[in-house]
């Protein structure tokens, strides 16, 4: 898999790619009209790790995974490539 991302920034909205240190990838989704409409999906086993009623800080994040972030992305500037 070649992943290329750009830009590191704080979470900002659905579509947010978040690495990490131990290189694990996230994603920010949203499921609209949804109590809690924001997810933290792990795109390794895809499954959500949480849900937010607003979209979540980095600090959130990182308690929710239980590691430090390495940077979040832009998901309209960044792209994943499975071989």
């Amino acid at each position: 898999m070649n992943v290329t991302i750009n830009r590191k920034r704080s979470v900002k909205e659905p579509g947010d790619l978040i690495s990490t240190k131990k290189n694990k990838l996230y994603a920010i989704i949203e499921d609209q009209g949804e109590k809690y409409p924001y997810h933290l999906l792990c795109l390794e086993t895809f499954i959500i790790i949480q849900s937010y009623d607003t979209v979540p800080s980095n600090q959130e994040i990182e308690e929710d995974i239980g590691e430090k972030l390495e940077g979040i992305y832009q998901h309209k500037d960044s792209h994943i490539t499975l071989n």
